[in-house]
């Protein structure tokens, strides 16, 4: 059985993964987000995603190191690492102390950083190949990329958002258990404020059109969007930011 589904946010694709075992069915293959199942006992396996140090790999060490532990490896995807027991073995936990949870939490923020930047920038990109012109269809092409990339680039914000909350609560938890100098910056900026910067700086180096040009409604039209978008990173980013200083 084949399922598609798209996740940014690995506790919900534990979830579904666990809630389709329970359900009779295991996952044993993974590819650009579809999921190949095989039918199985329900509640057989328990599953766990967690985040490599490779793309598209793991090193010999963790390898030996989950075997030892009674885990199978069940593929790779990137960074994402797929991972069952067999349920009947005992629960199965990666990372069960607020140190290594607040690692694991730190390795997934920087990897979404990284992955927003380059599609902030591959959209910058396509939003140039707009303003440059071209056939119907280079255009066209190229400003469905750019919404496209705009897009998934939001998605990984989000998440960026999302895990700094996470990372909050779990410093949280070792500072009521561990006393330590508390941040004195005040309100941190939000990444929405950086990337509402970053967007509106690219609308202002978008060079003038004339009203005669025939790429004056697909100029006008990108160019508008994108202002938008930046106007609403900025109001996202200015109440992320209000809240970061409570």
């Amino acid at each position: 059985m084949v399922r598609f589904r798209l996740y940014f946010n690995k506790d919900k694709e534990t979830a579904y993964l666990n809630e389709m075992v329970g359900k009779g069915y295991a996952m044993k293959n993974f590819f650009a987000g579809f999921y190949l199942f095989e039918r199985c006992q329900p509640g057989e396996y328990i599953y766990q995603v967690d985040i490599g140090e490779a793309m598209f790999q793991v090193s010999r060490d963790y390898r030996e190191f989950m075997q030892d532990m009674g885990v199978e490896i069940v593929c790779t995807w990137g960074l994402w690492v797929l991972l069952r027991k067999k349920a009947a073995e005992g629960p199965f936990v990666l990372y069960t102390d607020v140190e290594s949870n607040i690692r694991h939490y730190e390795r997934i923020r920087r990897m979404f950083k990284t992955v927003a930047i380059l599609e902030v920038i591959f959209a910058a990109v396509n939003l140039f190949g707009v303003i440059a012109g071209g056939g119907t269809t280079t255009v066209a092409l190229s400003a469905f990329f750019c919404f496209l990339l705009t897009a998934l680039a939001v998605c990984f914000v989000r998440e960026i958002a999302r895990v700094d909350g996470i990372l909050e609560e779990l410093r949280g938890r070792i500072g009521r258990e561990q006393p330590k100098e508390c941040w004195r910056g005040g309100r941190r900026p939000s990444l929405f404020l950086a990337v509402g910067l970053l967007l509106n700086g690219i609308t202002y180096l978008m060079p003038a059109v004339e009203e005669s040009s025939r790429m004056e409604f697909p100029y006008g039209f990108v160019k508008g969007c994108l202002q938008g978008v930046a106007l609403v990173f900025f109001v996202i980013g200015i109440v992320n930011t209000m809240r970061s200083g409570r």
